[in-house]
């Protein structure tokens, strides 16, 4: 991901603070994020966990950036919907895969 797209995806105005907390976690010490980012950060973790379940690693790296018809995606891709700015937009991105690993 870009770091836009990283930003975007966990609420983050600033792209610099962003990369200050990655670099502090790395470092081992204590990191207080705002609540929203740690809400997009459980998203994120969700899609991930389910990509890896549903998907080998190299078709989910693919199907983030490749058109989609279903309803939900419109045609676009799951990137563009998760990094729309719009939280419910990664939330429902979330939950869709949810629903798939329980088919």
């Amino acid at each position: 991901m870009t770091a836009s797209e990283q930003c975007l995806l966990l609420g983050v105005d600033d792209a610099e603070a962003l990369q200050d907390w990655m670099e502090q976690a790395r470092a081992g010490d204590s990191v207080s994020l705002p609540e929203d980012t740690l809400e997009g950060i459980g998203c994120v973790l969700s899609i991930y966990a389910s990509l890896v379940i549903l998907l080998s690693h190299d078709r989910s790296k693919d199907w983030v950036r490749t058109p989609d018809r279903e309803p939900l995606f419109q045609g676009k891709c799951a990137m563009s919907l998760m990094a729309s700015g719009n939280r419910k937009d990664l939330e429902d991105v979330a939950r869709y895969l949810l629903n798939e690993r329980y088919r």
